[in-house]
């Protein structure tokens, strides 16, 4: 029941004032603020939701250079002048697990949710999210997202859209 009540209140954080503490970056991310993901597997729902609200909040950019498996998809709901994927990356769906038959529906539905319509295509074509990982490679994803450079980048400047493809 307290996973439902967490993702409900992350469902509704755009609009409250509370939620604008929550969403505050402990750190300063900033519009410079590069996040590389690679081999990430993912995690809960909720903790990977308020993690891509708050980058999207904070104008930063991330880069998918690797593995984004499972919850960490979520951070494909960032807008594409925010993104790049290099030839390195991939992404893991599968079905929610771990926390009830609910729990689990109202994690798909959020990710489904929240997915941007290319993934949710994706994702139709391939039978939906099943208990089973079905990843989509660096030849998929290019299709829909900017590429960029597998080497690390300090500042977004590196990644500016002129040097990137796509998007």
């Amino acid at each position: 029941m307290k996973f439902l009540a967490a993702l409900a209140l992350t469902g509704a954080m755009i609009s409250t004032s509370s939620a604008d503490q929550l969403l505050r970056p402990r750190m300063n991310l900033g519009k410079g603020y590069v996040k590389t993901i690679s081999g990430d597997r993912g995690g809960y729902v909720i903790d990977y939701a308020i993690r891509m609200l708050k980058m999207r909040r904070s104008g930063g950019f991330v880069r998918f250079n690797g593995a984004c498996d499972s919850a960490c998809t979520l951070y494909l709901a960032m807008p594409k002048s925010k993104v790049c994927v290099t030839r390195n990356a991939s992404f893991g769906f599968h079905l929610p697990y771990g926390a009830g038959v609910r729990g689990n529906q109202v994690a798909a539905d959020f990710m489904m949710k929240n997915y941007p319509g290319w993934v949710r295509g994706w994702i139709a074509k391939r039978g939906g999210l099943k208990n089973s990982v079905t990843t989509m490679t660096y030849a998929d994803a290019s299709r829909f997202l900017p590429t960029g450079p597998a080497e690390q980048r300090s500042t977004i400047a590196s990644l500016s859209p002129t040097r990137l493809r796509g998007g």
